[in-house]
């Protein structure tokens, strides 16, 4: 599966439609809950992120422009900007790449840089560079099932530290675990995408 069928089919798989759940701070035009205004997400698509790939200010959108999001702009939002722009693409496709860019999707790209940054113990620049790349193809050359399962091991440990500073995040937590879960050699996702 190449990155393009990948996002596609995950932006599918986990994302679903319009969202206007106060309770999410991506809903919210500044990315904090109940600050600014109630734009939605879409797709998985933020206000945020839809006015940083449109070259746009945030406060020129409406919920509408989020309700008018396509799978087609979704997909080419999470390649460029969670993708390409953080440079995850330098990195050689596999399915632990697949999660790598699937974290970001949620958590931020720049979060997931500097998760696998620490798994790789590299410095955190937020940047996938050739140190990066690097320690990255020597965690696999240790087995893509042992890298899937490190990873995994790290996403868990961030959604449960997220939702200690952030209990009314807990309600989330079971759906962020089951994605991650998704991810590793015990789903059937694992030997379709080989």
């Amino acid at each position: 599966m190449n990155p393009s069928d990948f996002t596609r089919d995950y932006i599918r798989r986990w994302e679903g439609g319009m969202s206007r759940d106060p309770n999410d701070a991506g809903n919210w035009s500044t990315g904090k809950k109940g600050v600014g205004t109630l734009l939605g997400s879409n797709l998985g698509v933020t206000g945020r992120t839809l006015a940083m790939f449109r070259g746009v200010s945030v406060s020129t959108l409406r919920m509408a422009d989020i309700e008018a999001i396509t799978l087609d702009e979704a997909t080419r939002i999470a390649l460029r900007l969670f993708y390409e722009q953080p440079g995850i693409s330098r990195l050689p496709w596999n399915r632990v790449t697949a999660s790598v860019m699937d974290f970001g999707w949620g958590a931020g790209p720049t979060a997931s840089v500097k998760m696998l940054q620490d798994l790789c113990d590299v410095a955190q620049d937020s940047q996938v560079g050739p140190k990066t790349v690097a320690a990255y193809e020597a965690l696999l050359a240790q087995g893509e099932t042992f890298a899937a399962g490190a990873w995994w091991a790290m996403r868990e440990e961030y959604y449960e530290a997220l939702v200690e500073r952030r209990p009314s995040d807990a309600i989330y937590l079971k759906g962020w675990d089951n994605r991650s879960r998704y991810f590793t050699p015990i789903s059937d996702w694992w030997g379709r995408a080989a």
